[in-house]
């Protein structure tokens, strides 16, 4: 398998509209998201916000969206409220910054207000927690489930034994998979690039150092790597 360009493998599950000239770019998500059960007597309640951190958290919701009745939709970042909008949402709010610090920030919690947070297995215990501390009266909806996505991770084995230049990672899930699949000796003498100081801290973990874009967005990675090739 020959590449004519620099061979950048992107772990993350979604490429959106991020482009570079200068590299042959490999699309592989190493992880995929099944639904779970839940119990639907959560939609016998009126929310004051319903709250989605992430493209799959709106992805794995859709489906319920007419059994909700809440007021107002809130983002945790501009990729989440851009597949929002896809489907004619209205985001009542966004923070000015992809991560769950940045939403504490700047989202005014009301005591007692109901929220419907729902979220993956995995996810980070921060913002609910901080939510509730404030007083709101959260239900936390454990609604799907991070899995490795096993026909990605057998292409980056073949990609593997071409020398790629570069390997993204987005998430704390998509650096464990990739971890307990291969291992952080194949991430010798290749660059590795984190969305993020939560996915950077994960690689740490496995003492894999790695590069980080001021903005998280795969855009920004891909200018990273091309300003460190000049």
């Amino acid at each position: 398998m020959r590449h004519s360009r620099p061979l950048v493998i992107v772990t993350q599950s979604r490429m959106g509209d991020a482009r570079t000239e200068l590299f042959e770019i490999e699309h592989t998500p190493v992880i995929k998201t099944e639904r779970l059960p839940f119990n639907d007597k959560i939609f016998d309640v009126d929310y004051e916000w319903l709250v989605l951190t992430s493209p799959n958290s709106v992805e794995h919701f859709i489906p319920f969206l007419n059994r909700v009745n809440y007021k107002r939709l809130a983002s945790i970042g501009r990729k989440t409220s851009q597949v929002m909008r896809n489907y004619g949402l209205n985001v009542d709010f966004e923070p000015s910054g992809y991560t769950q610090e940045k939403f504490m920030e700047e989202f005014e919690v009301q005591k007692d207000e109901r929220i419907l947070y729902p979220v993956s297995t995995n996810a980070r215990p921060l913002m609910y927690n901080h939510l509730v501390e404030a007083g709101a009266d959260v239900v936390r909806l454990k609604l799907y489930r991070p899995v490795p996505n096993e026909e990605s991770l057998g292409r980056i084995e073949r990609l593997m034994e071409t020398s790629p230049y570069a390997v993204t990672f987005s998430s704390p899930s998509g650096v464990d998979v990739f971890m307990n699949w291969f291992g952080p000796e194949k991430l010798e003498n290749i660059i590795v690039v984190a969305i993020g100081h939560v996915t950077h801290d994960a690689l740490k973990k496995y003492h894999v150092e790695s590069i980080q874009p001021e903005k998280e967005t795969l855009q920004n990675m891909f200018a990273l790597i091309e300003n460190g090739t000049k």
